[in-house]
């Protein structure tokens, strides 16, 4: 089970992060799976919501999400194009 780590005061809500619910590679898979072509500007506005919210670590999730998609997208775009 994920540990929720206390803020620093050690009083109030506890913070999960979804480094520890997810993996970036797993989460790959399923925005392809849900978003298609889509999947990267998908996972960008995520990493906007999470900055802009101020959830740092989300944010970082879903930059490695981000970087992760393009790369995975790029090789299939390049494995489709003929030579």
């Amino acid at each position: 089970m994920p540990k929720i780590h206390s803020t620093q005061s050690g009083i109030g809500y506890g913070k999960l992060t979804l480094w520890e619910l997810a993996d970036p590679a797993a989460t790959v898979q399923a925005a392809i799976e849900l978003y298609g072509s889509d999947a990267a500007t998908a996972a960008a506005w995520c990493a906007l919501t999470a900055n802009f919210d101020g959830r740092e670590d989300d944010y970082r999730f879903w930059c490695a999400v981000f970087s992760k998609l393009g790369k995975k997208l790029q090789a299939k775009a390049l494995s489709l194009t003929p030579l």
